[in-house]
């Protein structure tokens, strides 16, 4: 945060001051939405994957939180692999069966911004900023859509008696479900939902700082600093400040009050998935690497 607010200008007394007015239900319901985020992101992995690895509803809910875990402690989302890992030893399933499902899944995740662009952009009030943005966004989901056909069909020359082969082959069992019409039904109906879940609780969080926002703005608000979590840091720790502080701004905020809003929606957004992952783990008693643990 004290990098944030110094990239950005603001002073720390402002920012203590503005923190010292949040109420504790702000902070109770910001955490209790992070579980509701994790239900709605582990419902669109499992809708993927349930066909094609016939696994449950509660395997993924538990592999996404231990994932998120790991995401808030290793950079670039080292935490998204780590899942896939936990998942495949816990169930004895194809890791790489799993990771076909998962890189169709993140695939999803971000896709999910757009029906709300579409929904957001005929009532209005949508920045400029964020059409760029999101027209990058569209290419890149374009090629990664190509790269998962060619990959897909690349499949179909490698040798079967190969170790790789094999792997592969499980991949694209797994990434094959993106070419189903179940993946279009997700694309437009379970996607949107975290995204659209978390825009309408950074609305009603912002009141807790004197900060008016529309759906459409907190919408706006959730790009920005989602975009800020590609710069590599565990958790995303500082660069999701600053890019969201900066969103907030462009959008009318005083700038003390939006840094010390984004320190405590992160905050309450990292300590659920940190604390509920590690709890998962004990209880389980699950190594991610070597021998599994004689039941």
């Amino acid at each position: 945060m004290l990098v944030a607010g110094r990239w950005l200008g603001i002073r720390p007394g402002e920012v203590a001051h503005a923190l010292r007015e949040v109420s504790p239900s702000m902070v109770v319901g910001c955490i209790a939405s992070a579980f509701v985020v994790f239900g709605l992101q582990a419902l669109r992995w499992h809708s993927v994957m349930r066909p094609v690895t016939g696994l449950r509803y509660v395997e993924a809910y538990r592999a996404l939180v231990v994932g998120t875990m790991f995401n808030a402690l290793l950079p670039a989302r080292g935490g998204d692999l780590l899942r896939v890992q936990y998942l495949g030893r816990r169930t004895g399933t194809s890791r790489a069966k799993i990771l076909g499902t998962e890189v169709v899944d993140r695939w999803l995740d971000w896709w999910g911004w757009i029906p709300l662009l579409l929904a957001f952009a005929v009532t209005g009030g949508m920045p400029r900023w964020i059409f760029t943005v999101l027209g990058v966004l569209g290419g890149a989901l374009a090629l990664g859509a190509l790269g998962l056909l060619l990959l897909l069909r690349l499949g179909r020359r490698l040798p079967p008696g190969s170790r790789f082969g094999g792997a592969y082959r499980s991949f694209r069992d797994g990434a094959r479900a993106f070419l189903s019409f179940r993946s279009l039904l997700i694309a437009w109906t379970i996607a949107p939902l975290p995204w659209l879940w978390e825009s309408l609780v950074l609305r009603w969080a912002g009141r807790a700082f004197a900060i008016d926002l529309t759906v459409a703005q907190a919408f706006s608000v959730l790009v920005g600093f989602n975009l800020g979590t590609f710069v590599p840091s565990p958790g995303a720790i500082g660069s999701m400040e600053t890019a969201g502080t900066t969103a907030l701004v462009l959008g009318g905020a005083a700038r003390p009050a939006a840094l010390a809003f984004m320190f405590v929606y992160h905050l309450t957004q990292l300590a659920p998935g940190l604390a509920s992952g590690i709890a998962i783990l004990i209880a389980e008693g699950e190594l991610l690497f070597g021998r599994p643990r004689s039941k």
